[in-house]
């Protein structure tokens, strides 16, 4: 029942994301390093209070947390600016095709997907898919759309190592210990990358600090978090699998916020997307976890 909680509550938590990322105004890399930034500060004190454990340099997870830490920077840096080229419908569906890479890359980490898993995995990315369909002619942004388009894609394959790394190392670290590191590390990452290109870090109108406030509470620390913590006992493809409900919730809001009314290529992708997940859970839930390290 914990498990099937937190899964509820990280889905809904980052269907939010795209929604708030577009009203927010915020440039696309000083979003994603307020919001990493703003998380490892608060997780920062559960994270070394005493008996936590510590992540000492000479460690060999040091290196896989500071990787992980730029993949996600990388997955948060595409995915903020790709809604300024796309739509959100678009840019959810393209940014949630992370099982497929996911999938493939699980092989090579000892956990590959069972057979009924991957039906899933392929349902639920098809049926993600077909969502997006409907936004090819129902809106028309030119062009530029097509780079929104690939920066989301790319987005999607840095979130899928990203999880990897997190399934491995978070069977070791401590939720606390592990979220801070890897927020902390995604934000040194995105801080040179903010002042080198000119993104301002402040300035903003009052309405998008509120904005930024609610995607670190909501998306960052119910959404991310959540599923961080979710990795010590679930597989990567099954986090993975569970986050391509965020299109669809995504793209409810979008309906009832923005106006973008679903055309029926949501209609019938939504159920594929659900079902797909149930086989990828069912799937993972049969095969056996390896042990720890």
């Amino acid at each position: 029942m914990r498990l099937l909680a937190g899964l509820a509550v990280g889905v809904v938590a980052v269907s939010a994301s795209p929604v708030l990322v577009r009203v927010g105004h915020l440039p696309a890399l000083s979003l994603a390093f307020w919001r990493c930034l703003a998380g490892a500060a608060l997780l920062a004190p559960f994270a070394l209070g005493p008996g936590r454990a510590r992540v000492s340099l000479a460690t060999p997870e040091t290196g896989r947390l500071l990787l992980a830490g730029a993949l996600l920077a990388v997955h948060f840096a595409l995915f903020n600016a790709s809604l300024s080229f796309t739509t959100v419908a678009s840019s959810a569906v393209l940014v949630s095709c992370s099982p497929l890479f996911v999938g493939l890359g699980a092989r090579f980490a000892g956990e590959p997907p069972s057979c009924r898993a991957w039906l899933g995995i392929l349902a639920a990315t098809a049926g993600a898919v077909v969502v997006g369909l409907g936004d090819v002619g129902a809106v028309r942004l030119g062009p530029r759309a097509l780079l929104g388009d690939a920066m989301a894609f790319a987005g999607a394959a840095a979130i899928a190592g990203y999880l990897l790394i997190g399934r491995s190392v978070r069977q070791r670290l401590p939720l606390a210990t592990y979220a801070a590191s890897v927020y902390g590390a995604a934000a040194a990452v995105l801080l040179p990358a903010c002042l080198l290109t000119g993104a301002r870090l402040g300035g903003y109108r009052a309405g998008s600090w509120l904005v930024l406030a609610g995607i670190v509470i909501g998306p960052q620390l119910l959404g991310h978090t959540v599923f961080n913590g979710l990795l010590s006992t679930v597989t990567a493809s099954t986090v993975a699998v569970v986050i391509l409900t965020e299109p669809v919730g995504a793209t409810l809001l979008a309906w009832v916020l923005f106006s973008e009314v679903p055309t029926t290529w949501f209609w019938l992708g939504a159920p594929l997307v659900l079902s797909g997940i149930w086989l990828a859970a069912a799937g993972a839930a049969r095969q056996p976890t390896p042990p720890p390290g």
